[in-house]
């Protein structure tokens, strides 16, 4: 990734991108909500 070939716009868009994914897998991983987390062996 060149950033500075990148426009402005671009570059906000691609860490929109990247934040939204962020939060979906922070989301499907039960991060915030322990009781939707799937137990692990560490954790036990």
């Amino acid at each position: 990734m060149d950033f500075t070939k990148m426009s402005t716009s671009e570059f906000v868009a691609k860490i929109r991108e990247s934040q939204a994914k962020n939060l979906r897998n922070r989301q499907h991983q039960g991060y915030g909500h322990p009781e939707q987390r799937l137990p692990s062996k560490q954790r036990v």
